[in-house]
């Protein structure tokens, strides 16, 4: 097994309601465990695995300053890459004692979040761009989340949550700190009322191999991601290189996802790779 390649750190359609004024924090979401995504995130936490070469992370922690004046990010799961990802920022790092959940990472922040109200972000899914209105828009008496109609059954009806919601200062204050979900906390007594914002915007779901190959494929739009820092010893189709990965002298490798710690993932069926059964888009 390689030794861990060098990693860089962060530099630095609704009515017109006039909101309460208050600011606006942002917690991105970071602790889990990645379970789907192992091999590669037993040794790299999923949200420091990299899309179109740009951690996932990192494009949480960009499209959250671009709406809220402060960001929060949890961690757990291989907490010391997360802090020293983040450590050359104002990025303030919640530390869990065990994966607290949605719910209870929230709970976590309360008294770093103050009087603001909260953005919540899961940095597991890529998004091309968070909507302008789904902030300015938000009346901030209660919930809402950022959804896709994706054309079939998913999470309400056939929108599908794309990991960004908002929840007001009142009620992310209001939750405990113990292991709990959102969903099961806010979202699901508010089934009939949840203000759901339908985006535009290409999203993907990263969390398993399979998924987040045919993201970095799509976002891309190359034939294959290779890092900067890896070293393909032959051909690469359709496939992710991650940073520090390598393979054979005159390998061919097709439907792969390589890192810098010798792990492999090869897809069961190359030829439809580039048929997203899961991208968050509408077919």
């Amino acid at each position: 097994m390689s030794r861990n390649p060098p990693r860089p750190g962060i530099c630095h359609a609704c009515e017109s309601v006039e909101p309460p004024q208050r600011g606006l924090a942002c917690l991105v979401l970071a602790a889990g465990l990645g379970t789907r995504m192992r091999p590669f995130t037993d040794v790299t936490p999923k949200p420091l695995l990299t899309v179109n070469n740009e951690e996932l992370l990192a494009r949480s922690i960009s499209q959250a300053a671009a709406v809220a004046a402060r960001t929060a990010v949890n961690a757990f799961h291989l907490a010391e890459q997360i802090v020293e990802f983040v450590e050359r920022s104002s990025i303030h790092v919640s530390r869990e004692p065990q994966l607290m959940g949605t719910a209870g990472a929230v709970a976590q922040v309360a008294h770093w979040l103050e009087d603001d109200d909260l953005l919540i972000l899961n940095a597991d899914t890529w998004l091309a761009a968070l909507d302008e209105d789904f902030v300015a828009g938000w009346d901030r008496t209660g919930p809402r989340l950022l959804v896709k109609d994706v054309g079939r059954a998913s999470d309400f009806g056939t929108l599908r949550f794309v990991g960004a919601s908002l929840l007001p200062n009142e009620l992310a204050r209001g939750l405990q700190v113990k292991p709990s979900g959102l969903y099961e906390e806010v979202w699901r007594p508010r089934i009939g009322s949840l203000d759901l914002f339908v985006t535009q915007a290409m999203a993907f779901d990263c969390g398993t191999p399979l998924e987040f190959l045919q993201a970095n494929l799509a976002v891309s739009g190359l034939s294959a991601v290779v890092h900067p820092t890896s070293h393909p010893g032959g051909t690469v189709v359709d496939s992710v290189f991650l940073r520090g990965a390598t393979s054979p002298p005159g390998s061919v490798c097709v439907g792969e996802i390589r890192d810098g710690f010798g792990n492999l993932y090869a897809a069961p069926d190359p030829g439809n790779i580039r048929t997203p059964a899961k991208a968050i888009q509408r077919p």
